[in-house]
């Protein structure tokens, strides 16, 4: 009797720990995005055609959080996946550098903002199947000595910057003999930089390129011959969606990308730099 006693105990404190440890499971992102009903999506609302603030919402707009609205691109896709999901979009307008920690500290459930997944943000942050490729180039005054440039070594002791702790900074160091300065926190200053004689230029996506010359008649952009351009490391090349590190929303949104076709996210991004505000 004693023996059949202890085994019920026994029995009884172990299905009490399996109960303890389920009830401290943590949800899954996608659980817990459909229970909040909202995908908060990390971008900096300042890097069209990708993505950028109007005050007036538009037909592809979403709220920011902090007041206004973000449209473009990283907004399309925003879209894309809350649909499937079923929920809403905000968006939170953040500082490139401070993207990846808002993901981590869970501020934020997406990096939708032109991201390349580059090894060493790999460390910190899992990556989608590519939503964007594109060219690079490197973005010059209309009027720009450098503009009939067909090679980099054209560009030899011109004067070259690109976004702070963005990839194409490395990419710089390609041109023989450039200057290289890093001093600018978002397309629009750098925009300014070249305008105001600061700098020759600076490296980008051709589609950022046509956003700005869309935008600044008075700006033009430079593409290589084969062979010619930037050597560019696959990770470097295409534009990914960032998510926590084990996330399940990585599959989710891969399953969503593989129906998108490259036709459509062309003329999305078409789409994107017509559209964007001419300021």
């Amino acid at each position: 009797m004693k023996k059949l006693i202890s085994i019920l105990v026994i029995l009884v404190l172990a299905l009490g720990l399996v109960s303890c440890g389920n009830s401290g499971a943590k949800d899954s992102d996608i659980d817990k995005i459909k229970k909040e009903g909202v995908i908060r999506i990390g971008m900096e609302c300042d890097y069209a055609p990708f993505n950028w603030m109007v005050t007036d919402p538009t037909e592809t707009s979403e709220k920011i959080q902090s007041g206004g609205y973000a449209d473009g691109y990283d907004v399309y896709f925003s879209r894309l996946i809350a649909e499937k999901l079923g929920v809403e979009v905000e968006v939170v307008k953040l500082q490139w550098e401070g993207l990846t920690l808002a993901l981590e500290a869970g501020t934020i459930d997406l990096i939708i903002a032109g991201m390349s997944p580059t090894p060493e943000r790999q460390v910190t942050v899992d990556f989608t199947d590519p939503y964007y490729v594109g060219d690079k180039c490197i973005i010059v005054r209309a009027d720009s000595p450098y503009l009939s440039a067909t090679s980099l070594s054209d560009f030899s002791g011109a004067t070259v910057t690109a976004q702070l702790n963005n990839a194409f900074g490395d990419l710089i160091d390609q041109i023989p003999g450039v200057n290289k300065v890093l001093l600018y926190d978002s397309t629009p200053r750098m925009v300014e930089a070249v305008k105001a004689g600061e700098v020759d230029g600076f490296v980008d996506e051709v589609s950022v390129a046509m956003s700005v010359v869309n935008a600044n008649p008075d700006m033009s952009y430079v593409v290589f011959a084969e062979g010619q351009g930037f050597e560019v490391d696959e990770s470097d090349a295409v534009n990914a969606i960032g998510c926590r590190k084990g996330s399940d929303l990585v599959a989710f949104i891969n399953d969503i990308l593989k129906d998108i076709s490259q036709d459509d996210r062309n003329a999305m991004m078409a789409k994107a730099v017509v559209e964007q505000p001419n300021n």
